[in-house]
């Protein structure tokens, strides 16, 4: 498992602040945030244009995820 997704399973209370947007992660970082998945991935690219960033979306509380 990458950084990323054990970062955003594990739910640490820093991302409580991103609930209801898309953000773009690199290793545990969040480098970019917004309601639009595409403008924040192009600013994370735009920021560190040599890495690959890791796109999520952080449901707002109470949501019901259901995986088919």
């Amino acid at each position: 498992m990458d950084e990323e997704l054990k970062l955003f399973a594990s739910f640490p209370k820093e991302l409580e602040k991103f609930r209801g947007k898309h953000i773009a992660l690199i290793g545990r970082k969040v480098v970019a945030s917004g309601d639009n998945a595409i403008k924040v991935l192009k600013k994370a690219r735009k920021k560190f244009p040599m890495k690959n960033p890791k796109l999520a979306f952080v449901p707002k509380e109470e949501t019901l995820i259901l995986l088919l």
